[in-house]
């Protein structure tokens, strides 16, 4: 499937309001990365082996500041399988990930306050046990408690990289505050080597830098689920399937995952062909769902759009859809894409984050590089005209399921706790 013509949208382009041009930004703002396709960007130098000597991370004890939720056992789950002991301290814990203890900041006044005490009980369980290493996924708030934790304790202290970190906060005025504290870790995750690349250009050293896999449950996400609306409904499983919804989109209704511009898509596809009928459905909700909703209607979209809100397991709209889009400003390696990547969905994709580190344009999945509506329209378009390229590019898609299962993510987790164990000083006697 060919690249989709292009049209240029100035309103994306600009600051976003709020900022201003900070100079020292400019080493770590992102490249348009979506023209390079290496074979395997997941096996880079980064991903290098734990060797013999290296101390051994099955005997590691990981405090870990999280504020994730229900996102615990993707992040930390395959952290929890490899590490000797796991203690998780967050908010509305799970207790999803079974290998791991866990720390529950008391539910008391609102979510800022929470926040504040989330640090001092992070602080006790750090002063009443001692860790090998501290970890932490997002700089704010919980990678700098991480980074107080190290200088208090002396634990070595790792971040996860999200996309609002560098494509973000780092572009800020207040920029000069995150690089600086990138450098303080002992190890940084990123999801693949476009972050890589602009981490280092942060300054990071390349030997902290490591590619942790947005780990999914390729069990759960399976290619021959494809075309069951139900569980027990029994299908034919090839390109031919009528299928309820040609387009899935799903994520929180937020600024930075766009709904209004798959919205806006969905008229520019309605404007390019009245007479043709495409059904479409958003699963998520958030702050934007009315304007959505809103929307749809104004356009006459409404009765051929569905928006059943949020949804623990998107599986089954997954099964039922043809084709899943991602619009979003920013994102890291959103889990949504490559959990419907794995299910044997092509993507249309804009080239966010690491995201053209894993889509390549008309072997996997389509590339919107302008994130223009009538660009997205016009691949969506060609998605609904030519099943049997849709068909190949969701086979080749489930490739992904190698790269970013849990073993791979456990892997990763490996050579992490492998340099931050060797990163330590000294230890304290355990009492």
């Amino acid at each position: 499937m060919s690249r989709p013509a292009t049209e240029g949208d100035p309103a994306d382009t600009l600051p976003e309001a709020g900022s201003r041009p900070d100079p020292e930004a400019n080493d770590c703002s992102s490249d348009d990365r979506s023209g390079r396709t290496p074979p395997d960007p997941f096996g880079s130098d980064l991903a290098g082996s734990v060797d013999d000597a290296d101390p051994a991370p099955e005997e590691a004890r990981v405090l870990v500041v999280s504020g994730l939720g229900h996102k615990n056992e993707r992040h930390y789950g395959p952290l929890a399988e490899v590490a000797g002991e796991t203690t998780l301290v967050c908010l509305n814990p799970r207790h999803d990930v079974e290998p791991a203890k866990y720390r529950e900041v008391p539910d008391v006044g609102p979510r800022p306050l929470r926040l504040v005490l989330l640090f001092f009980v992070a602080l006790l369980e750090g002063y009443r046990t001692e860790y090998d290493a501290v970890a932490s996924i997002s700089l704010f708030p919980y990678g700098l408690y991480a980074l107080a934790l190290k200088a208090i304790y002396g634990y070595p202290a790792s971040l996860g990289i999200i996309g609002i970190d560098l494509d973000h906060h780092a572009r800020q005025w207040y920029g000069a505050v995150p690089r600086w504290a990138f450098g303080r870790f002992d190890a940084v995750s990123v999801p693949g080597p476009s972050h890589a690349d602009a981490l280092e250009d942060c300054g990071v050293p390349r030997e902290r830098i490591e590619i942790l896999a947005n780990a999914i449950d390729v069990e759960r996400y399976r290619p021959d689920d494809r075309g069951t609306g139900d569980a027990g409904d029994d299908h034919d499983h090839d390109h031919d399937y009528d299928y309820d919804y040609d387009f899935v989109w799903v994520g929180r209704f937020s600024d930075e995952k766009a709904p209004m511009r798959f919205v806006e898509s969905l008229v520019a596809l309605e404007r390019r062909d009245s007479t043709g009928e495409f059904r479409a459905v958003m699963v998520g909700d958030g702050p934007l769902r009315d304007d959505v909703a809103a929307t749809l209607e104004t356009h006459g979209l409404g009765d051929r759009v569905d928006l059943p809100g949020w949804v623990d397991d998107p599986r089954p709209y997954y099964r039922r859809s043809a084709t899943f889009v991602l619009t979003s400003r920013r994102d890291a390696l959103p889990l949504v894409m490559l959990e419907a990547m794995a299910s044997g969905l092509p993507p249309v994709v804009p080239p966010v984050g690491s995201v053209p580190d894993v889509v390549s344009d008309g072997d996997n999945g389509v590339v919107v590089p302008d994130r223009d509506p009538r660009s997205f329209a016009a691949a969506m378009a060609r998605c609904l005209a030519e099943p049997d390229e849709r068909a190949d590019l969701g086979a080749n898609a489930t490739a992904v399921r190698s790269s970013f299962s849990y073993e791979q993510a456990g892997d990763d987790w490996r050579r992490i706790l492998a340099t931050l164990v060797r990163s330590r000083p000294c230890s304290r006697s355990r009492s």
